[in-house]
C-alpha cells in the first residue's frame, strides 16, 4: 500500500479483527475513522441476487464521481474489458476473507485522469444472505480538478492480494499473488479501437 489512508484503514481494520479472518460489519463505528470517511464505501454483495452493490459512499468519493454511489452497481465504475478481473478480486476477499488492493486510472468526462488506489477488506456478516466489504479509495496525488469534472470510467492496472497474519501495520503487504490487468492489446478509446502493431 502506497496511501496513508489505505494503511490507516488497514491496521483500524487489522487491531479490530483480533485473530478472526475479518471483524465484523458491526463493530465498524464512522467515529473512529473520521478523517479519512470522505473516501471509505461499504460494498454489498446480496446472494439471492448476485448484485454487488455500494450500500455507502462517502462524500468524497461521490463527489468525484460527480453522484450519489450508494446503490450504484460497483462493476458500472469500471471499464467493461476489466469488470471480470475486477469481479474476481471482489470475489475472492469474500470468499477467502482475503484483503486486497487495486492500483487503477480513472478517467474523467473531459478526459483527464487521476491515478487512485482502493484498499478492499472483508467484514464477517453474521448469517445474512448478504456479505459485505469496507473499501477506501485514494487518488494518489491531489489534482484540483476532482469533483469538478466527473470520473466516468476506471481502468484496472495492478493489484495484490494481502495475508494479514503476515502483515504489521509499519510493513508493506506481500505479494500473493498479482492482479494482472487485462490484455490491453486491443484497446478502446472513446469510439475507436486500437490495435498495437509495428512495422515489418
Amino acid at each position: 500500500m502506497r496511501n496513508h489512508n489505505s494503511k490507516r484503514l488497514f491496521k483500524y481494520w487489522n487491531s479490530l479483527r483480533g485473530l478472526r479472518s475479518a471483524p465484523d460489519r458491526r463493530e465498524i463505528e464512522p467515529s473512529d475513522i473520521r478523517e479519512i470517511l470522505g473516501d471509505t464505501f461499504i460494498l454489498e454483495l446480496d446472494h439471492n441476487y448476485r448484485n454487488l452493490s455500494f450500500r455507502l459512499a462517502g462524500t468524497r468519493l461521490c463527489n468525484a464521481h460527480g453522484r450519489e454511489l450508494k446503490g450504484v452497481g460497483f462493476l458500472s465504475l469500471w471499464d467493461e474489458t476489466d469488470n471480470m478481473q475486477v469481479y474476481k478480486c471482489v470475489s475472492r476477499v469474500f470468499q477467502h476473507s482475503e484483503p486486497c488492493v487495486i492500483f487503477y486510472t480513472a478517467e474523467s468526462e473531459q478526459g483527464k485522469t487521476a491515478k487512485y488506489e482502493m484498499l478492499l477488506l472483508p467484514l464477517l456478516n453474521g448469517t445474512e444472505s448478504a456479505s459485505r466489504i469496507l473499501g477506501i479509495s485514494t487518488p494518489l496525488e491531489s489534482l484540483i480538478w476532482l469533483g469538478s469534472d466527473p470520473l466516468s470510467n476506471c481502468i484496472l492496472k495492478s493489484g495484490r492480494y494481502i495475508k494479514p497474519e503476515h502483515e504489521t501495520a509499519e510493513q508493506a503487504p506481500p505479494l500473493v499473488p498479482e492482479i494482472a490487468a487485462t490484455d490491453t492489446s486491443n484497446r478502446k478509446v472513446r469510439h475507436l479501437t486500437i490495435i498495437d502493431g509495428g512495422m515489418d
